[in-house]
């Protein structure tokens, strides 16, 4: 018969195989969610409407830009199925196809009264790493009055879409979303700077999860938290007031970076072109999960936290960059979307780290949990790095 300490380590050894099957099939879930086509996870399923209207009762310009690689399957553009749209391709099906298709999904009124909507012209523009089809519109309106805009917009009740707008009322910027949630914007009477504040708070919170490689970020950022090195080895953390100040210090200098070069980029202080940006962001998944895997370094986990936040910052502002706001309007759109993003990260530890912690004193995390759980994430920034470059 075995011995009661038999039977516990084989109750231990049985835990960590099931701890490690379950991370082996994580790891193959989240190489297969890194092997998405899409690679830009913060620039997805975004158009941008520009709206100029000089006068209360004169024709409105409008500026469309949408992906090309979200409407190509709507409105048939790309003619030899080979997944890239050109400028020949646009030239050939603007008569047929892509006129009466972008016409059909977008709808202006103006005092109550539906507007008039023609195309004047097309372009081709590289934006946010993608390839955007740009469509030049102008609305004739028979009445004067407020606007609204509307219309499916290609979102076909899909949640992760969103159009951008930035209208320009006289000397005013306005700036706005529309998404499925909320599928049409109207003209305010008068800028209302707390209902841009909570406009964007929810696009903070929206983004951070929707981007799965910031929550990656923060995930191995706080798996590590409950450990402490000893000898080479994790061991769990003494108690929760030592805990919940590292993982305050970590947290805080990573917000605070990815604070300033949010506003530097979003202000148009500072500009970073995507593909860099999303590459680095890939790389610092990478790099956090290695360094994870060594107890040794755990003094550089601060370093990084606040080093890669400034980059993490730049993969935000290409959110808001195309958003022509300035002024009065820029500071409760910059506010409202940073502390959005805020309270996403935040309820992203409070939801793991009291799971975390109460397993910190096991071996099943120190040995399983934290190294398996950084390998898998590790691995899936290794695959989105490869995908940017």
């Amino acid at each position: 018969m075995p011995s009661p300490r038999t039977f516990s380590e084989c109750g231990v050894a049985v835990r960590v195989s099931a701890v490690t099957r379950t991370f082996i099939s994580l790891w193959l879930a989240l190489a297969t969610l890194g092997a998405a086509p899409t690679a830009w996870a913060h620039a997805t399923s975004t158009s941008y409407l520009l709206i100029d209207a000089p006068r209360p009762d004169g024709p409105v310009a409008l500026r469309w830009d949408l992906a090309a690689q979200d409407i190509m399957w709507s409105v048939f553009i790309d003619q030899d199925f080979d997944g890239i749209v050109t400028w020949k391709e646009v030239v050939a099906a603007r008569a047929h196809y892509i006129e009466p298709g972008v016409l059909a999904q977008i709808a202006v009124a103006r005092g109550g009264m539906p507007c008039g909507l023609r195309v004047r012209d097309l372009a081709l523009a590289p934006r946010t790493g993608q390839n955007f089809l740009s469509v030049a519109l102008v609305a004739d309106c028979p009445r004067a009055g407020l606007l609204a805009v509307g219309g499916p917009l290609f979102m076909g009740g899909d949640t992760s879409q969103r159009v951008l707008l930035s209208a320009k009322r006289g000397t005013e910027q306005l700036a706005g979303v529309i998404s499925a949630e909320s599928p049409a914007w109207a003209e305010p009477v008068r800028v209302s700077a707390w209902a841009n504040f909570a406009r964007f708070l929810g696009e903070g919170v929206w983004h951070v999860l929707i981007g799965y490689d910031h929550v990656a970020f923060v995930l191995l950022l706080l798996l590590p938290s409950v450990l402490r090195p000893v000898n080479g080895q994790w061991q769990g953390a003494p108690g929760l007031a030592e805990v919940t100040r590292d993982i305050f210090t970590i947290i805080t200098a990573f917000t605070v970076a990815h604070s300033i070069t949010l506003a530097l980029a979003v202000t148009g202080t500072v500009h970073l072109p995507t593909r860099p940006v999303e590459v680095a962001i890939a790389a610092s998944i990478a790099v956090a999960g290695a360094v994870n895997l060594l107890p040794r370094l755990s003094r550089l986990r601060l370093p990084l936290a606040f080093g890669f936040g400034f980059v993490h910052g730049f993969g935000f502002a290409n959110a808001l960059s195309e958003i022509d706001a300035s002024g009065a309007t820029l500071l409760p759109l910059l506010a409202g979307f940073n502390i959005g993003v805020e309270i996403a990260q935040l309820s992203i530890v409070a939801v793991v780290l009291p799971a975390i912690y109460m397993a910190r004193g096991t071996r099943w995390y120190a040995g399983g949990v934290m190294p398996l759980g950084s390998c898998a994430l590790g691995a899936a920034g290794i695959v989105w790095l490869l995908q940017r470059l």
